[in-house]
């Protein structure tokens, strides 16, 4: 009977406990310092200076998530998944947003009482003078005590200061993300860019070679009209100087072709010398319908703009942290368990020991530290305010730069492309005069080049318009669908 007592009075202690820190929880439900609020900053009707700017072509704030695959290329596509999967960038982003989840569980877990569990062992002597009176043998002042319970610790959060900590690493957490999914965008953007100008490239070198070959012809063609006397050394000066300066572009267009291979393949995470499959330029579309005017309020919607927003939620929330650091911090404690001085005598309930512990500490003088940290919270979030809308100004600007750029780009591109029909057709008639003997082989060797020229500016316009287009993508934040809206 007197053992069923004594573990009711336990229970009861111990649910005592419990209740109060259920009411602490309770209590927790507010927080103290400001509630976040969304920065504001004035976005303006469009991006651009546009007096009428026309409609949009785009879904109104709905872009494919796998915006790349409107240029319609199953071999950028798979390039586009390597990197996706193996760029060292982003398996490095992707830790540091596991770890920066970890980060807010391991917080949350204070929200709850913590338990644990003890036994501790002692043989001590104390001397006859000095010998506890557990020690019933005079002549012997060394005995033993064995110790054995649960120990439960519970810091509620009457304030709200683990709530504002919670907040804090929640937002860091959001801010990772969106960082990640950024760096996933840059990465894709720089890959299409660089596979448009590796295309581009291959392209010029084909191009340049025949270049190079017609001048060698004409440096010859000048050679021996040189050596007949028909032209001066001055002519045949300049054909030198022109076959020298086609090997020098050669060199030059070679090796930034090897250098963006070298590209390609660190953006999907391989060795420089692996050997990928990389789309032609002409297998490469230029997506349909890109928009002449977007709305600014799609800017919301890039990643970077949205990491910038949690930072200010973190920010804000350690200004509610400081404050509650200055106000009373309350822990509650329970112990219950058996002492004895042999191991087999825990379980007697005659050895039941227990406390339960209410602290409760104010700090009164801190050398104005607590006030410090207060006003430094509050810069910081200023520091976050100002870093906000330099990234909105930032992506304004990426936004109508774009959109400038690929307005003008496909104006050079169809420049380009009647310059190139144009200078074809001259070489197509100057070839005719050449077989009718009208025409002589400087002018024909000219008349190449001439529309080789035309073809190498038409290769690198569209390897513009197509990098262009890609930035304009990542200036709108990537891709994204009507649920990732609200």
């Amino acid at each position: 009977m007197k053992m069923k007592i004594c573990k009711i009075r336990q229970i009861r202690r111990f649910n005592t406990l419990c209740l109060t820190a259920s009411i602490a929880l309770a209590m927790s439900s507010c927080a103290v310092g400001p509630d976040y609020q969304e920065p504001k900053f004035p976005l303006g009707q469009s991006f651009t200076r546009d007096k009428e700017p026309t409609k949009s072509t785009l879904s109104p704030m709905v872009i494919d998530t796998q915006w790349w695959k409107s240029f319609n290329n199953t071999d950028l596509d798979h390039l586009i998944e390597l990197a996706l999967a193996h760029n060292p960038n982003i398996q490095v982003a992707s830790s540091n947003l596991k770890a920066a989840q970890q980060n807010t569980i391991a917080q949350q877990g204070f929200f709850y009482p913590s338990i644990t569990a003890g036994y501790a062992a002692t043989r001590q002597n104390g001397g006859a003078t000095l010998s506890p009176s557990i020690n019933n043998v005079q002549a012997n002042s060394a005995y033993s005590l064995h110790t054995a319970g649960l120990t439960v610790g519970f810091v509620p959060d009457i304030f709200g200061v683990n709530k504002r900590l919670v907040e804090s690493l929640k937002a860091q957490e959001e801010s990772q993300r969106f960082q990640l999914f950024a760096l996933q965008t840059s990465v894709v953007t720089n890959l299409i860019s660089s596979v448009a100008q590796v295309s581009a490239l291959n392209e010029q070198v084909k191009v340049t070679k025949e270049i190079v070959s017609i001048n060698k012809r004409q440096l010859e063609h000048s050679t021996r009209l040189f050596s007949n006397g028909y032209v001066s050394g001055i002519d045949l000066a300049n054909q030198q100087a022109n076959y020298a300066m086609s090997l020098a572009q050669l060199s030059n267009v070679q090796k930034a072709y090897e250098q963006a291979v070298d590209l390609i393949n660190i953006l999907c995470g391989e060795n420089p010398s692996a050997s990928l499959t990389i789309p032609s330029i002409d297998s490469i579309s230029i997506p349909k319908d890109l928009p002449s005017f977007v709305p600014s309020e799609w800017i919301k919607q890039r990643p970077d703009i949205k990491a910038a927003q949690e930072m200010v939620r973190a920010s804000n929330a350690q200004i509610g942290v400081a404050i509650g650091n200055m106000l009373p911090q309350i822990s509650l404690s329970a112990v219950s368990g058996s002492s004895a001085s042999a191991l087999s005598q825990l379980k007697d309930t005659a050895n039941n020991i227990w406390s339960n512990t209410l602290n409760v500490n104010q700090t009164v003088f801190a050398g104005g530290t607590l006030l410090a940290r207060k006003s430094a919270a509050e810069s910081g979030l200023q520091a976050s305010l100002d870093q906000y809308k330099g990234v909105v100004l930032n992506a304004l600007q990426n936004v109508a730069d774009s959109m400038y750029a690929i307005s003008e780009d496909k104006k050079i591109l169809e420049s380009m492309q009647d310059n190139e029909t144009a200078n074809f057709k001259v070489l197509s008639l100057t070839q005719k005069q050449f077989d009718g003997g009208y025409a002589s082989e400087p002018t024909l060797l000219s008349a190449e080049i001439s529309y080789l020229q035309s073809k190498l500016n038409r290769i690198q316009a569209l390897g513009l318009y197509l990098t262009d287009t890609a930035s304009l993508y990542q200036s709108l934040g990537g891709g994204w669908s009507q649920e990732q809206q609200h």
